[in-house]
């Protein structure tokens, strides 16, 4: 692993940077509080483990689109949460996601790193639609994503399946969509 992937991004109060391996026990305590996961369908945490953790930052080093991404704020490097911008499918649509701890919540972080993850989407190759799929019962995400410009889509519900199935919950949510064109045409007015 090299450093030229250190940091990605800038808000402005917060700067996004590659995870490292020592980042590891940071993300396994981020994905371990309930409080964080729950919205997400685990409960009782992201049952992973730190070796876990360090063999996907591993992985996914050389794919800035898919690694896991650290957020710290600018004025003194605390880290605030993980985010992970999400590579397109097929269709062109891109999921990103913030994890945020909670000691973090309601400072207005995410609206400030889900425009900046909007953004530099739509600067990349192949992204032509950023959706977010927020729990319905997760009311600030789902302002977050209205004050970001964008639009309900619809509704829809993740059912788990898979080795995890018994860690997790059934996830009601909304699907949000904001097209490239619009994004541009908004910033142009």
């Amino acid at each position: 692993m090299t450093n030229e992937h250190m940091q990605l991004l800038e808000t402005p109060r917060l700067r996004i940077r590659s995870a490292l391996k020592m980042d590891a026990p940071l993300i396994r305590a981020l994905w371990s509080d309930p409080r964080v996961t729950v919205c997400v369908g685990f409960p009782n945490g992201i049952p992973t483990s730190v070796e876990e953790i360090e063999a996907q930052i591993e992985r996914d080093w050389e794919r800035p689109l898919k690694q896991l991404l650290i957020v710290e704020r600018q004025s003194d490097g605390e880290p605030v949460g993980e985010v992970k911008l999400g590579e397109p499918g097929t269709d062109g649509i891109c999921e990103p996601d913030i994890k945020l701890f909670p000691d973090h919540w309601a400072q207005g972080y995410g609206v400030e790193l889900w425009s900046t993850m909007i953004a530099h989407l739509f600067a990349q190759d192949g992204c032509e639609i950023v959706q977010g799929t927020p729990n319905i019962a997760n009311t600030a995400s789902v302002r977050m994503m209205e004050r970001c410009g964008m639009t309900r889509m619809g509704e829809g519900r993740f059912v788990p399946g898979g080795p995890l199935r018994d860690s997790m919950t059934d996830v009601p949510h909304y699907i949000y969509q904001i097209r490239r064109e619009d994004w541009l045409a908004g910033r142009s007015s």
